[in-house]
């Protein structure tokens, strides 16, 4: 070996690890913080359970199939003002079977949004009508007094004749028929206009279809209501016995 070569030899001898490598152990408290921290790591685990019917049982399944009641409606003959005339007119809506009362008021006060593709109108306010009550063929009409000084006498006038046309072409479904309508204010009768005398009613007169009968249009509306059955299907898985 030249004595050029010999200093390289001799430092590829110093790199290289000894024939009798250890492990030597070191003292925790000697290292460095950064090499002793610790992480700790969460695993969650998910199990899905099924459940297997007993050996040599074979799962039966049983439909059973709940129908719901179509919705039962009846023709229910309204009426409404023509645009802001005087005249009326009557509309045929399909509501609900045996409609109460106050459902028939409420369509008065606020008709459904096709009212108006008729052109019509309605000057029965919210809150003009406090309660009806039906007595052998006649509606009490109890009008709210604080609603009816804020109407004009136009508006009142129109909201009477819409009252008095609707309820006495409604038959109530436990009272039948009613063939008279009288109006009350603050517990005392009410005067309104009627268009066959004139002029104004003795408070509390009961009053006819015909007393009002002379406002009507020639014209009258139809609208229908569609309505849905639905069916829903319950289907049960059931394990049979190994007996059969």
């Amino acid at each position: 070996m030249t004595a050029a070569t010999l200093p390289l030899a001799l430092l590829v001898a110093a790199c290289s690890l000894p024939t009798d490598e250890r492990v030597v152990p070191y003292d925790r408290d000697d290292l460095p913080p950064a090499l002793v921290e610790t992480t700790t790591t969460t695993s969650t685990t998910s199990t899905t359970t099924t459940l297997a019917p007993p050996d040599g049982s074979t799962p039966l399944s049983s439909s059973t199939t709940t129908t719901l009641p179509a919705l039962v409606t009846a023709p229910v003959d309204l009426y409404y003002t023509i645009g802001f005339s005087d005249d009326v007119t009557r509309l045929t809506l399909d509501l609900q079977a045996d409609a109460t009362l106050p459902q028939v008021i409420r369509q008065l006060e606020q008709p459904r949004s096709d009212v108006r593709d008729f052109g019509l109108r309605t000057a029965v306010r919210t809150g003009l009508v406090d309660s009806v009550v039906v007595d052998r063929g006649t509606a009490t009409v109890s009008l709210d007094i604080d609603t009816v000084d804020e109407m004009s006498d136009t508006n009142l006038q129109r909201a009477i004749a819409q009252l008095v046309l609707t309820l006495t072409s409604y038959r109530t479904p436990d009272q039948g028929g009613i063939g008279t309508v009288s109006f009350e204010a603050g517990g005392e009768g009410f005067a309104v206009f009627v268009p066959s005398f004139g002029g104004s009613s003795e408070p509390g007169e009961a009053l006819a279809f015909s007393d009002f009968a002379g406002l009507i249009a020639n014209t009258t509306a139809t609208t229908t209501t569609t309505t849905t059955t639905t069916t829903t299907t319950t289907t049960t898985t059931t394990p049979a016995d190994d007996d059969g």
